[in-house]
């Protein structure tokens, strides 16, 4: 019985994982690639270059967020560190299903000596809020902008709070899902939960508290500042593609299209967010070649500019090798 049951939870997550690539193999059979090709030629390179640029400057931002939240958490790395680690966990995130990759972050700090627990938090807690920003942010659109598709307005409130409960039961010692899911935490990245047996929503709220206005000031400013040029590097692939869209309206599809790549059903988002871009240009009158280019360029910029994070990983892997050989 038990491995009849691990066998169907292994054929469905295969199946999950092979949608979003179904998906996209699906559309590619709906594609007039003559047109495809002839709009491609026409893209502004100058556009794409500062796409790259601002893609860039965004992990950077995000990388100095994460910082302010180890500083809270008694975690002092300089703001150079910081950035490389962040864009580390960005390029091996991009490459698993619900970019579970950025874990790798605490399987690193904890190898500089740092506390595994509050690594594990600090990276938990730094996805939590652009998660609840995008939900956010996705619920805002939905009730007051794009009023035609009104009927979503119920399924992503109900995808945020049933969000929020999985959160609370999360971090509740008292559930059945923090106790497995502290299992699985410990076997992973050999954690010591003895001390925090006690953890709960309650304490998580109260260490949110603990830190400091200035820092939570500035945590915010990032957070602010690094969606901007989130946004404006997929401005920057519009105006490359000469597309009729305002910043405003860029924006409102870049969040719906986030929304829809969190889900964990594929790699990089491919199929999911082509999907979505499709759906979406169509509601501004765009066709699916048009909104087809625009998610590869998409993809396509956002592995050049992350491809970078290759460098730390390799410069933090010979490290930790160097460090276990003198050991």
């Amino acid at each position: 019985f038990e491995i009849g049951k691990v066998m169907s939870a292994k054929k469905t997550k295969i199946f999950l994982h092979l949608l979003g690539p179904a998906v996209f193999i699906y559309i590619l059979t709906q594609i007039d690639f003559g047109f495809l090709k002839e709009k491609l030629l026409k893209v502004n390179i100058y556009f794409l270059i500062l796409s790259v640029v601002f893609i860039a400057v965004q992990i950077a931002l995000r990388g100095l967020k994460w910082r302010t939240l180890l500083t809270g958490l008694g975690i002092n790395l300089n703001k150079s560190d910081a950035i490389n680690l962040y864009w580390l966990g960005t390029f091996i995130g991009t490459a698993t299903p619900g970019r579970l990759g950025e874990l790798v972050k605490v399987y690193f700090l904890k190898e500089k000596g740092y506390d595994a627990f509050r690594s594990f938090f600090s990276v938990f807690f730094d996805r939590l809020t652009d998660v609840l920003t995008l939900l956010f942010l996705g619920f805002f659109i939905f009730l007051f902008f794009i009023k035609g598709i009104g009927s979503y307005i119920i399924i992503v409130g109900l995808l945020s709070v049933l969000f929020l409960i999985f959160v609370f039961f999360l971090l509740d010692n008292r559930s059945f899902l923090h106790k497995r899911f502290s299992k699985l935490v410990e076997k992973l990245f050999s954690i010591d939960l003895e001390k925090y047996n006690k953890f709960s929503f309650l304490k998580l709220w109260q260490g949110i508290k603990g830190l400091k206005k200035t820092q939570i000031i500035i945590f915010f400013i990032y957070l602010i500042f690094s969606w901007l040029f989130y946004f404006a590097s997929r401005y920057m692939i519009s105006l490359a593609l000469e597309l009729e869209l305002s910043f405003l309206e860029v924006s409102m599809i870049s969040v719906l299209t986030a929304v829809a790549t969190m889900l964990p059903i594929s790699m990089a988002g491919i199929g999911t967010r082509d999907a979505a871009v499709i759906y979406l240009f169509g509601l501004f009158s765009l066709n699916k070649e048009t909104a087809l280019l625009f998610s590869l360029l998409i993809l396509s910029l956002e592995l050049l500019a992350i491809s970078f994070g290759l460098i730390p990983y390799l410069k933090e892997s010979r490290l930790v090798n160097q460090a276990k050989k003198e050991e």
